[in-house]
């Protein structure tokens, strides 16, 4: 007699998803027009992924002082342009989030436990808490369910020890639970993944599964998240995000994509639990046809990826990076180019999303 195996859950038919540049300008300036909601629904998205970006001269979210209008009222425009354009929000919550009041990332990091010797929690994220997150998600009650804490916490511009961003994680998780909105998920900050052009080797450190697995360490040990897991169920983190930035300079395959999002999926796995029901959001991936690939290897890693993370299990949403070249800031990982025309990869991506 057979023992019947278990079997992963269907991957989901959920859209993939999209990103444009920067929302927001400095002074309030939208550039998430109706228009460019409009052409990411068009690419056949059903989701975009919009940074909550604060800019340096609002003093918070709700401050009206230095244009008679706050940042908060620039970006319910902005989401009403996704949802207006039947598009689903992913709302990152990344270090534009929160202004320092120092050069970062110094207040970022400090009482870290890696090095500082602390416990991980420091004012600026308490900051971010009381001043972002507890103002963000319930203001947008009902119109964003999904909220991504900070963005690539293993990078070097935007680095959070482990600890740190177990604290942040924390922090955060509470703030949506207590904010009585319901059904809201929270996805960790995307991992970035990536590698040189002379060692090709996708291993777990540089796939962020090392760094994943020291957060989960730091927040069992200094954040409290066996206390967390016990008030609301899990752990503070609902998905993991990850940034895919493998092969750039050729083409890619599709072991090669599944071996990158298998390394950090296997460490979460090991540390909620072979039953967990936790996924990856792939909340960036894409490959610049300035300096990388040309056009059509851009479209032919498109596909490749695309077909290979639509049938994993655990990879339910995934998000091109991004919709329109931008010359002046040198990244050209565009479906479209500078112009507005488009690159072999627009259709390749209307494709994967059919």
């Amino acid at each position: 007699m057979k023992t019947r195996s278990s079997k992963p859950p269907s991957p989901s038919p959920a859209p993939q998803g999209l990103q444009p540049g920067a929302p927001m300008g400095n002074n309030g300036e939208i550039y998430f027009t109706n228009e460019v909601a409009a052409k990411i629904r068009e690419s056949g998205a059903g989701w975009v992924r919009l940074n909550f970006r604060l800019g340096p001269n609002f003093a918070d979210w709700i401050d009206t002082s230095a244009f008679g209008y706050s940042a908060l009222s620039r970006y319910d425009t902005l989401i009403d342009n996704a949802l207006s354009n039947n598009l689903k929000v992913l709302g990152l919550l990344s270090n534009e989030a929160w202004n320092t009041t120092t050069p970062p990332p110094a207040e970022w990091q400090a009482n870290n436990a890696e090095v500082a010797g602390g416990n991980g929690d420091n004012p600026y994220l308490e900051g971010f808490d009381t001043g972002a997150a507890r103002v963000l998600i319930p203001h947008f009650s009902g119109k964003i369910d999904q909220w991504q804490v900070w963005n690539e916490p293993n990078a070097s511009l935007t680095w959070l020890y482990p600890s740190n961003f177990a604290w942040l994680l924390r922090r955060v998780y509470v703030a949506a639970r207590e904010s009585g909105v319901p059904n809201l998920t929270i996805v960790s900050g995307g991992l970035l993944s990536t590698h040189s052009q002379t060692d090709t080797s996708l291993t777990s450190s540089n796939m962020g599964a090392d760094y994943l697995r020291d957060t989960y360490n730091q927040g069992r040990i200094n954040a409290g998240w066996e206390t967390i897991r016990s008030t609301y169920g899990s752990y503070p983190l609902d998905a993991v995000g990850q940034h895919l930035y493998i092969d750039q300079w050729g083409r890619t395959t599709a072991r090669r994509i599944e071996r990158a999002v298998q390394l950090v999926h296997d460490a979460y796995v090991a540390a909620e639990g072979g039953s967990t029901g936790k996924t990856t959001h792939v909340t960036e991936l894409g490959w610049d046809t300035s300096w990388g690939v040309n056009e059509k290897t851009q479209a032919d890693n498109l596909t490749t990826a695309y077909t290979k993370l639509k049938v994993l299990s655990y990879t339910p949403r995934n998000y091109w990076f991004f919709l329109r070249d931008e010359p002046a800031a040198n990244l050209h990982r565009g479906l479209l180019r500078a112009d507005g025309s488009q690159k072999p990869a627009w259709s390749a991506y209307q494709k994967a999303n059919a």
